[in-house]
């Protein structure tokens, strides 16, 4: 999973490179217009283009059966029953490469969430640090240290959550730069990216160990050594939002609806009955 992680992180860093100077709506755009073709390739070689065919002309002859003979009652609940049993029938047709779908989709949401989900730090701007410890380990016999770089500075000393098995440290940014935090626990050492700029760009909320959905939702950076006292370290990156007509609209809502709007658009080009 890291190596697909880290394929992915490279094709979307370079994807989106030539838009991290504009509006975020032009990155997502330039996705969500190569993720709808990508969408109608699968479909169209994954689905009964056939039979999904004669499922919509079954479906708009009975909706015509409906309208000519809206005056008789037992053709009109035929009509209906028809129409209910295709578009079952339909949706069938289309279950197969739903399916086959979520996987890209899944991993490309992913990365777009690295990339528009959250804002990078400003200078002046403060965090917390959140590191997670596995159960078992002593938070008094081995009190973990916070090291930061310049550019830097840790604001408070650490808060121990013993129920949470968790320590916190309120860190606040100086100046632009990408910086790597250190957790130092007896030992062991482990590193967690700190991202600070005034544009937006790619950020990693949270560095993970194990479980392979936990490293699929949170690519960017290498999984904590697997024999770490240490199984999470997040940074409290605030939400993005995208601006559209004086409102705050999330950068999921924009991606589908390009999507979804970009594939109906080019299906015809494509010659995908959807």
């Amino acid at each position: 999973m890291t190596i697909i992680n880290s394929i992915m992180t490279t094709i979307f860093d370079v994807l989106l490179r030539p838009f991290s100077s504009l509006s975020p709506w032009y990155g997502i755009a330039a996705v969500s217009l190569v993720t709808g073709v990508v969408m109608l390739m699968i479909f169209r070689h994954t689905s009964n283009q056939r039979a999904i065919r004669r499922a919509k002309d079954r479906i708009r002859a009975h909706l015509l059966e409906v309208r000519l003979y809206r005056d008789d009652v037992r053709v009109l609940l035929r009509a209906q029953k028809d129409i209910l049993l295709t578009n079952l029938r339909y949706l069938g047709y289309s279950l197969m490469p739903l399916l086959v779908m979520i996987i890209p989709v899944v991993l490309i949401l992913v990365q777009l969430n690295a990339h528009y989900g959250y804002r990078p730090l400003r200078p002046g701007d403060s965090a917390i640090v959140a590191v997670r410890f596995a159960q078992g380990f002593d938070l008094d016999a081995g009190p973990p240290q916070l090291a930061v770089p310049p550019g830097l500075k840790a604001e408070t000393p650490p808060l121990r959550i013993p129920a949470e098995r968790e320590v916190d440290w309120r860190i606040g940014a100086e100046r632009p730069g990408r910086y790597a935090v250190r957790i130092v626990t007896g030992d062991q050492e482990v590193e967690k990216a700190v991202i600070v700029s005034n544009g937006h760009t790619r950020v990693t909320p949270r560095r993970v160990g194990t479980g392979w959905w936990d490293i699929v939702m949170n690519p960017g950076e290498k999984p904590l050594p697997a024999d770490s006292a240490i199984r999470s370290i997040a940074v409290d990156y605030e939400p993005a939002a995208l601006p559209f007509l004086g409102w705050d609209i999330h950068w999921l809502v924009a991606f589908f609806i390009l999507s979804i709007a970009f594939g109906f658009a080019l299906k015809g080009l494509f010659r995908v009955e959807v």
